[in-house]
């Protein structure tokens, strides 16, 4: 734990002792959730439904169209237990199978399909890809209905279908910090099977790795543009950069788990920082890696990642107290001075 993360808590421990009744006791999440639950029976809530193709238009510059296409017949294939694909060549295969695709795009192919073949035959040839798999499978489509169904679960319990994108982002911010706790022994019995977002969402726990690459997929399921990315500067980690309203902003879902900081706050230093926040909390960011990017490394690419915006962030020490969506403002408590202040969105 970094040396602002323990000044955090010492401030944090010493306003809650004080009684200070400011901060509601009850979780957003829970207030979300009690809302939307609410619904009379002559009001039927339009749902998410999960998209098989999601797309990030932070990567995409760096991605071509024909990638795109053939990672999409690679998923509908996988959707029907298909052994082959249609794929526009051998870089597109390439991508397409990758560990690092598959984990953050396709979660449930994650480490049950790869692009090496297990059998003797040529895995790409004459526009055709062929899927290998790593389990039965009839196993892997019920695997992959099963993941569908819980995304779906997990966002109709948490978002309505006209939150924008910062309502977004902090609902599902919060349902992570609510719901998942820091793995700090390793894989134990699911061992390399299971992989970043699959796993994290299947066991409720995970590093940053899983943590930041379920958060994105997450919000790219519910149409904000997310990636994950890392830093492995003097803090190796992993969070995430959305755009909100056409402006970029860092998100740490990993490092104001309410399990961790022992509490049933929500945190908002972590959430919607700009590069200059984010460099100051340990994780430099000029020298970053996006796993999505085939060339893995953000400098060797031609897409940009900047977050310069500091309209939406509360600030160090912050915690939610409430959420006014008629008027758009976002309610919170300085620790520091003990005094709630209210943060404009749109």
């Amino acid at each position: 734990m970094n040396i602002r993360k323990i000044t955090c808590l010492i401030l944090i421990s010493a306003v809650l002792l004080t009684g200070s009744s400011k901060v509601s006791d009850t979780s957003f999440s829970s207030e979300v959730t009690q809302s939307t639950t609410s619904e009379t029976s002559e009001t039927i809530p339009e749902l998410y439904e999960y998209n098989p193709h999601p797309y990030s238009t932070i990567v995409a510059p760096e991605i071509p169209q024909d990638h795109w296409d053939s990672l999409y017949n690679l998923v509908d294939a996988l959707r029907e237990g298909k052994d082959s694909f249609d794929c526009s060549s051998a870089e597109a295969y390439e991508w397409c199978t990758n560990l690092r695709t598959l984990s953050n795009l396709v979660p449930a192919a994650g480490a049950k399909i790869t692009g090496e073949s297990n059998d003797g035959t040529t895995p790409f040839e004459n526009g055709k890809g062929r899927i290998y798999y790593n389990m039965p499978v009839e196993e892997y489509v019920a695997r992959e209905k099963a993941f569908e169904k819980a995304v779906e679960d997990v966002l109709n319990s948490i978002l309505e279908k006209d939150d924008n994108e910062f309502e977004k982002c902090l609902k599902l911010y919060d349902y992570m910090e609510s719901n998942y706790v820091y793995e700090t022994e390793g894989r134990g019995d699911s061992g390399p099977d299971d992989s970043y977002v699959y796993y994290a969402l299947t066991n409720h726990t995970g590093q940053c790795i899983d943590l930041a690459g379920l958060y994105a997929f997450l919000l790219l399921e519910a149409d904000v543009q997310a990636a994950s990315i890392a830093c492995f500067d003097s803090t190796d980690h992993q969070w995430v950069y959305v755009l909100v309203n056409g402006k970029g902003y860092h998100i740490d879902p990993t490092w104001s788990l309410k399990d961790s900081r022992e509490t049933e706050y929500l945190y908002l230093d972590y959430f919607m920082m700009t590069d200059e926040i984010r460099t100051n909390t340990s994780c430099n960011v000029v020298d970053l890696a996006v796993a999505l990017l085939p060339q893995f490394w953000l400098k060797e690419s031609s897409v940009t990642m900047p977050a310069d915006d500091g309209s939406l962030y509360a600030g160090d020490y912050s915690v939610f107290v409430s959420l006014d969506e008629e008027n758009k403002t976002l309610t919170y408590l300085d620790l520091i001075s003990d005094e709630e202040k209210t943060l404009k969105y749109s």
